[in-house]
């Protein structure tokens, strides 16, 4: 084992757990280690510089401002509203509810935190109002929340598809259908999760939501309903590129929720603003960085010497695919997603497509994998973001949620298993254009 290969092995685990930050870790361990090597500051300072120059990434802070002026302006209620009317009769409707909302609005903003924190403030305090336990509450919203990630617009997708070199819209579109499975996957399990419970049948009263009818509701909330078909039509379409699609989903967002349902002031388009500040500027910090140590994996040739130990152990791809889940589970308990992605995939794109594995297939997987570490603790963004809205412990909510990750296995599983999941939509879409 080289010098670098050791600093790469003990130094970034090590400084993950004691608490340093993602972007400190992944940019000391990068300078320690491209130092090793024999490389100058310039060429440490070119490859951060360049993880950052590349033209895709503009679509995540515009997905992250259009997702924040969708929620500041109001129009994520709409969408409650008419949830609330479809399913409000059914067992367990506020967890449903809950779920249903997530997949909507992971379709806008692509982000899993961010999900659970605009829709959690709506549906974690209702539950609770209707009788939902808490830990229920609140394991049901950091679930349905880590729908962000494998929906499209996904900005983890974006990471992968630019890091793999690999279509977005591909990519986009290889989600589609595991995501839809992962919803109805996790709405039983949220029914039958909440008959267990004692989850009160939570019919929505008609002071909270009004006489309307569905279709009322709908016409209603149509110009909102329409944002994900006009940025995914557009983009499978071939209408606009990604990154243009992001561009439009803002403009639309701004004008939908400023001129038509007159809800967004300056105080809240400042909030939105400043909100995808923080949110994308800690996020390119942590793309930056990674960048440089994945130049040093790339020089040491780890990728192939992992491929070449892999291979001594099987070289059936089923078997390897499975080894690789269980290191991602493993790893998703203290590495956030985003930064696993960052630094996992240059090192397993090549292996998984030595194999002969489809790389976009491979996306999905690992998708799945990184959908996963959002709820597992130590880590588990979501919840954390969860347990500071309904103020339920850690611990509690990490137990409540074991069900939903149950569920998420066994998705994870089928999608392994049947790579058509996730590539017969891509190849339809070819097909047609």
């Amino acid at each position: 084992m080289t010098d670098v290969q050791l600093i790469l092995i003990v130094a970034l685990p090590l400084l993950l757990l004691v608490g340093v930050p993602i972007y400190a870790a992944i940019g000391l361990v990068g300078f320690a280690a491209s130092w090793t090597m024999g490389s100058d500051l310039v060429f440490a300072a070119q490859s951060i510089f360049n993880g950052v120059d590349n033209f895709a990434l503009l679509a995540i802070p515009a997905f992250i401002l259009a997702g924040n002026i969708m929620e500041k302006g109001g129009l994520t209620h709409d969408i409650i509203r008419i949830f609330r009317k479809m399913f409000g009769h059914v067992h367990g409707s506020l967890g449903i509810i809950t779920i249903l909302s997530c997949m909507f609005f992971a379709a806008i903003s692509g982000s899993g935190p961010g999900t659970v924190a605009a829709i959690g403030s709506i549906m974690i305090p209702s539950m609770i109002r209707y009788g939902y336990p808490a830990p229920y509450a609140a394991s049901i919203t950091a679930t349905g929340g880590s729908l962000g990630i494998l929906i499209p617009p996904s900005n983890p997708m974006i990471i992968y598809a630019i890091i793999a070199n690999v279509s977005i819209a591909d990519v986009f579109a290889a989600g589609m259908i595991p995501g839809l499975l992962m919803g109805i996957v996790l709405v039983a399990t949220g029914y039958f999760t909440a008959k267990r419970s004692g989850a009160v049948v939570a019919s929505i009263h008609e002071e909270e939501d009004g006489s309307d009818s569905l279709g009322s509701l709908i016409w209603k909330a149509k110009f909102a309903l329409f944002l994900p078909i006009l940025v995914l039509g557009g983009i499978y379409s071939g209408l606009f590129t990604p990154v243009e699609a992001s561009v439009v989903a803002v403009a639309y967002a701004f004008l939908v929720a400023k001129f038509v349902y007159s809800r967004l002031n300056i105080a809240a388009l400042n909030d939105a603003f400043v909100l995808t500040h923080k949110i994308s500027g800690a996020l390119m910090i942590v793309v930056a960085c990674s960048a440089l140590l994945a130049k040093v994996i790339t020089f040491e040739m780890i990728p192939q010497q992992l491929s070449e130990a892999m291979s001594e152990i099987s070289t059936n791809p089923l078997i390897i695919l499975l080894l690789i889940n269980i290191f991602l589970i493993f790893i998703g308990t203290f590495m956030e997603t985003m930064s696993a992605i960052i630094i996992l995939a240059p090192i397993l794109v090549p292996l998984v497509t030595s194999l002969g594995i489809n790389p976009v297939h491979f996306g999905i997987i690992l998708m799945v994998n990184t959908q996963i570490a959002f709820l597992t603790p130590p880590l588990g963004v979501n919840l954390f973001v969860a347990s500071q809205i309904s103020q339920v412990p850690i611990e509690k909510i990490s137990r409540a949620i074991l069900p939903f990750l149950f569920a998420l296995l066994s998705v994870l599983a089928l999608v392994t298993l049947v790579p058509q999941l996730s590539l017969a939509l891509p190849e339809f879409l070819r097909s047609l254009r």
